[in-house]
């Protein structure tokens, strides 16, 4: 059975790989984080956290599947903001500021209903 953890910023699965040393490590090629264990005490604590998810995987991906869910919703959060910053460089788009103040307020609106959205999340999951 491969060794696989979650990887700490995005929960994509990580295989473990073993260096020519053959101490494990692990790399997220999406986020570009490598895990390299190194000590005796780490190598026993990673078999150990090993066990201890394979023993536990359906919980696992069902927590790995609301994180997947709450990075999107931030993901899309950011976005909008950046979005709101930038109406107010981009004259040339919405010269009337009665649409200015249109788009910022719709772009407030969904900033809403994502954070309401995180809260079902967080309701769900408690």
């Amino acid at each position: 059975m491969a060794k696989v953890i979650p990887c700490f910023l995005c929960s994509q699965e990580l295989t473990q790989r073993k260096d020519k040393h053959a101490k494990p490590y692990f790399v997220c090629d999406p986020c570009g984080v490598q895990i390299f264990i190194r000590g005796r005490q780490g190598i026993k604590n990673l078999d150990q956290l090993l066990a201890t998810l394979r023993e536990h995987d359906f919980p696992f991906r069902e927590h790995a599947a609301a994180l997947y869910e709450i990075q999107a919703v931030l993901t899309e959060i950011r976005g909008i903001k950046e979005e709101m910053n930038k109406l107010d460089s981009l004259l040339e788009i919405f010269t009337d500021d009665a649409h200015k103040k249109r788009a910022r307020k719709l772009l407030n609106k969904r900033i809403e209903s994502l954070l309401r959205r995180l809260q079902q999340i967080a309701d769900d999951k408690a």
